[in-house]
């Protein structure tokens, strides 16, 4: 290839990307008489993000092969973008494709390391999270886990709801039964200025649980922000593994978040609440709620902007990244230039 060739196609390439990144996938450059391209408005308006969104919606309706779809055609646009590789990965094995998932695993590692943890925490935590029957035994656990007990909403005067005594009164087993472990409560949604978390606490020194043991997490208000807040305050103290409490209802989902966050749960405690109703592991098509909210606790956005911009966390491997990156579009068929 000439120099002028190159520089040309370069030129051309920088185009292409500007088109298909920045909010339109080119669908042809023509030359003029001169031979220069000309690149007027010749774009058909596809902007990635909207593939993405597309994708989300999809999984939100439970219908995965479509979401899978949507993604393969955005990744087709800007294959480097690693919240759609995750999902990719994610929602790959719940089609029960370990094959998809795995590639999908392997290309984000090379892009996002953090963001592949979260997604194979994900897979695996859903997996676990799924095989999980409620039980009311308290555990003795080897190692080092923290104990957490999750919240539930507290009446208007700020006392405790009944299933919350339940909760906490399970927990209170669990700590007897391993009784120098750690214990955070997790639980905002003030009533009457009192949080889900001071209840708590406020209820297990009132049954001897030393103080000291407790955290407080006063912030969150829903499952997510249970996990992601947790989180937050177990990984300053290098914790990665919980004795999980709360409902029968309840603990599947949660397990589930706190794995796509890092906090893997050895252990499960639970209340006796319709315990029978959730003795069957969850089938694979009753994955996909849980599924779906531990993206959501990972940070995965559910919608991203239009006018989606090149990743900016791509590897670092030198200044011939980009025209690599824009060769590739060129090659796989963004435009029909020629040597």
């Amino acid at each position: 290839m000439t120099r002028v060739k190159r520089r040309r196609r370069i030129a051309a390439l920088t185009t292409i990307a500007a088109c298909a990144i920045g909010g339109a996938v080119v669908g042809g450059l023509p030359a003029d008489r001169a031979g220069h391209l000309d690149v007027r408005p010749v774009v058909t308006a596809v902007d990635p993000s909207t593939y993405y969104n597309s994708a989300q919606q999809k999984f939100a309706a439970g219908d995965v092969p479509g979401g899978l779809e949507s993604l393969e055609e955005m990744l087709a646009v800007v294959p480097v973008d690693p919240y759609a590789l995750a999902l990719q990965a994610i929602w790959s094995a719940q089609a029960d494709d370990p094959a998809a998932s795995k590639a999908a695993l392997t290309r984000l590692n090379g892009i996002n390391r953090t963001l592949a943890t979260a997604a194979r925490n994900i897979i695996d935590g859903v997996d676990a999270a799924a095989q999980i029957v409620p039980d009311t035994a308290p555990k003795t656990i080897s190692g080092q886990p923290t104990i957490v007990i999750l919240g539930f909403g507290l009446n208007r005067n700020g006392k405790m709801a009944p299933e919350l005594v339940r909760r906490v009164t399970a927990g209170k087993s669990q700590a007897g039964t391993m009784s120098t472990a750690p214990i955070v409560v997790s639980g905002g949604a003030p009533q009457a200025g009192v949080t889900e978390a001071a209840a708590m606490k406020k209820w297990l020194v009132s049954k001897g649980v030393d103080a000291g043991r407790i955290t407080e997490e006063g912030r969150s208000g829903s499952t997510v922000g249970n996990a992601q807040n947790t989180a937050e305050i177990l990984r300053g103290r290098g914790v990665s593994e919980i004795i999980l409490i709360t409902s029968p209802n309840h603990i599947r989902r949660a397990a589930a978040d706190f794995a796509a966050v890092g906090l893997r749960s050895v252990a499960t405690v639970t209340t006796e609440t319709e315990l029978s109703k959730y003795a069957n592991p969850l089938t694979r098509d009753q994955q996909k709620g849980i599924r779906l909210e531990a993206t959501r606790a990972a940070g995965i956005p559910a919608t991203r902007q239009a006018g989606l911009p090149l990743p900016d966390n791509l590897p670092d491997t030198g200044p011939a990244l980009l025209t690599e990156f824009l060769e590739g579009l060129l090659d796989a068929g963004s435009s029909m230039l020629g040597e």
